[in-house]
């Protein structure tokens, strides 16, 4: 009897966003060339009960699902490109641990199957784990989100979108769009005066800071006043 297929990485991550990553997000990290049946092109996605490849109108279901227990755990009745007469069993588990989560895949049930598809799961399971680890420690762009609400220079009943101090603000926005550190802008429609902007920075060496508070005139001048919030990016659509 052949024994269970056991790999596990350990993630950066508290165990529902692991789990969210790794079921939710699956189309984004899952290495579609070698394990897929229709190629890079394809995307796969858990759809109710089943996790379903598809490319274009062809369709392959990988697996039903047969416990879903987030964020702790699921199992699956695993058959890529086989009837589900010939399932093998996939449990994956997310255990936090200090700094993070382990997670485990453990595929068994291969006691009915002689085809040698064992030696290649054994292989595939770390090239799967490998990308699903890559997606949170390729992490080294800095995100930040700078919250703007009307500063000490703006009259109480004046709107700060009319105060003539606001263009250097969209002067400073413009300037990050330039720099290509501008994700999105904007303001709050449910908050009069205030908005967020949401900058993804690169360089290790730039002061987000220093460039919130002393690049944007409108906020030296205390038309604006700013928050600055690290963000702590884990999906990216």
């Amino acid at each position: 009897m052949l024994p269970p297929i056991r790999r596990e990485v350990i993630v950066e991550a508290a165990p529902d966003v692991a789990f969210a990553l790794f079921t939710h997000h699956i189309g984004s990290w899952w290495p579609y060339a070698g394990h897929s049946l229709e190629g890079s092109a394809a995307t796969v996605a858990f759809e109710g009960e089943r996790l379903v490849e598809r490319l274009g109108a062809s369709e392959h279901t990988w697996a039903e699902v047969l416990e879903w227990s987030p964020p702790s755990r699921f199992e699956l009745n695993w058959h890529p490109g086989r009837d589900a007469a010939d399932a093998t069993n996939v449990i994956v588990t997310f255990d936090a641990v200090p700094g993070g989560t382990r997670v485990s895949v453990v595929h068994d049930g291969w006691e009915s199957l002689a085809d040698g598809r064992y030696e290649g799961y054994g292989a595939g399971w770390e090239a799967v784990l490998g990308h699903y680890t890559h997606t949170f420690s390729d992490r080294d762009d800095r995100w930040f989100a700078l919250i703007h609400r009307p500063g000490p220079a703006v009259p109480k009943g004046t709107l700060v979108f009319a105060h003539p101090g606001f263009r250097d603000h969209l002067a400073f926005v413009e300037s990050l769009a330039e720099r290509g550190l501008l994700v999105a802008a904007g303001p709050f429609p449910d908050e009069p005066g205030a908005g967020m902007t949401i900058v993804r920075v690169g360089d290790p060496e730039l002061d987000v800071d220093a460039l919130a508070r002393t690049s944007d005139a409108a906020v030296v001048a205390g038309v604006l006043s700013v928050e600055i919030r690290p963000w702590a990016v884990r999906f990216v659509g």
